[in-house]
């Protein structure tokens, strides 16, 4: 029988899950239901291959969800522009993404 995957509270509650990157501490929240057909529409691509933030139009996608559920410690939303300034990487970003569509079933 495979082992079932199952939420944690904070998760299940909304309050998000914490995440480490460059030494830095992030919770990361799950999307809510208002946001699904908005976030569905942006056509995010979640494949194997290298994302893009190449044009204008990607990197706004990318910055504005990651505003609205990724944020730093004290509270404050995270924005594309805060994480280059962090010195992310781009498998930062990625990780972020998965973690993003993970928590929110």
């Amino acid at each position: 029988m495979a082992k079932k995957e199952v939420a944690s509270l904070a998760t299940m509650v909304g309050t998000g899950e914490p995440w480490e990157v460059q030494g830095k501490n992030y919770t990361v929240k799950p999307l809510k239901i208002k946001d699904e057909p908005e976030f569905t529409g942006d056509q995010i691509n979640f494949g194997p291959q290298y994302f893009s933030l190449i044009t204008p139009e990607e990197r706004a996608k990318f910055d504005k969800w990651m505003s609205r559920y990724l944020f730093d410690e004290a509270g404050e939303p995270m924005s594309l522009e805060k994480a280059t300034e962090l010195d992310w990487d781009v498998a930062d970003l990625k990780e972020f993404w998965h973690r993003l569509v993970k928590i929110s079933g």
